[in-house]
């Protein structure tokens, strides 16, 4: 697997997760591959007979952090499991991105909407024509209110897009430095001699541990910002169902009764 890169793109991003996924598919092959090695060799024990006893009892020890490495493994990945599919931070920067064009197309269109531009001839007079020069300032309190609404959009999804690449970054690169690290581990394990075997597997129990806790702090910080991003959805809701800010409690129809 890759060594950590900090997405800063779509494209980045998506080799990180990549990268992560690799890197859990990998783990899990080292680690099979180092209970594979213990079966093959935990049986070669002609050159052992005059310590067959201590033999076996660290052979034992040996196994039983084994299986304590691989159920903190399969813990990980079940935590973790629901989370490999992030979704895009930057899809949202784009949809951001199109949501300021909105907004500067509403406050440029301000300039256009006003009682000069809106006078049919200097000679139309009486409370018609009164009734026509006011529709101006009722569409620009009306454009007011929904450059407010895109403000709030572009809020929202500027928020959460930043909570989600920065949890990624911050947790993708432990990940990452934990897989490597329990790589190597497991590779050490398969080329010591089996007297060396209760020394390196305590790493190996130690390095699946932490990313366990990885996994806890990532899925926790994913779900906070969940949590918050959906409060400010629903006052995004909110904010929007108000109608206050339009004359009429609508869009003022450019029409004369």
């Amino acid at each position: 697997m890759d060594t950590f890169v900090n997405p800063t793109d779509e494209g980045s991003f998506t080799s990180l997760i990549s990268n992560i996924n690799q890197g859990i598919s990998e783990t899990a092959t080292s680690l099979n591959d180092c209970a594979n090695d213990y079966n093959a060799r935990r049986d070669d024990v002609s050159l052992w007979d005059k310590f067959l006893d201590w033999f076996k009892r660290n052979m034992a020890e040996v196994a039983e952090k084994l299986n304590e490495a691989i159920e903190k493994f399969n813990e990980f990945v079940a935590t973790i499991a629901d989370y490999l599919s992030p979704g895009n931070p930057f899809a949202m920067y784009s949809k951001r991105d199109s949501w300021i064009e909105v907004k500067q197309k509403i406050t440029s269109s301000k300039t256009l909407v006003t009682g000069e531009y809106l006078k049919a001839d200097s000679t139309w007079k009486g409370e018609t024509g009164d009734g026509y020069g006011d529709l101006a300032g009722r569409q620009r309190m009306a454009m007011d209110t929904l450059a407010g609404y895109t403000d709030s959009m572009i809020n929202f999804l500027s928020d959460y897009a930043k909570k989600i690449l920065e949890a990624w970054i911050d947790f993708g690169a432990r990940l990452i430095g934990y897989m490597i690290d329990q790589i190597d581990a497991g590779a050490s394990f398969i080329t010591a001699d089996p007297l060396e075997w209760l020394d390196v597997v305590p790493k190996i129990v130690t390095l699946c541990t932490n990313l366990g806790r990885v996994a806890v702090d990532l899925t926790a910080q994913l779900a906070k910002n969940f949590t918050s991003s959906k409060d400010l959805a629903d006052q995004l809701k909110q904010d929007m169902a108000n109608l206050s800010g339009f004359p009429s409690g609508a869009w003022p129809a450019a029409a004369i009764n």
